[in-house]
């Protein structure tokens, strides 16, 4: 009776154990899957950062030909 309890309290501790090293891997596989999305972001972030930038300079390229078209046209007009 005693050793049938040991037995039975061995094999679940030993499916305990297992399941804490599947527990483990999964926690491995996610960190690292959490590593290279927080990767992938700094990319999107330092692309989304250049492109504003991009952006904003064509936008000024922008005001100063039509402010020098404007010029062009009140020259014009007077």
């Amino acid at each position: 009776m005693v050793a049938e309890l040991f037995a039975e309290l061995e094999e679940k501790l030993e499916s305990v154990l297992h399941q804490l090293e599947a527990l483990k891997r999964a926690n491995a596989e996610l960190r690292e899957v959490i590593a290279q999305k927080e990767q992938a972001l700094q990319e999107a972030g330092a692309t989304l950062e250049k492109i504003t930038r991009e952006r904003e300079m064509v936008r000024e390229r922008i005001d100063k030909i039509l402010n020098r078209l404007k010029i062009l046209d009140l020259g014009e007009t007077v």
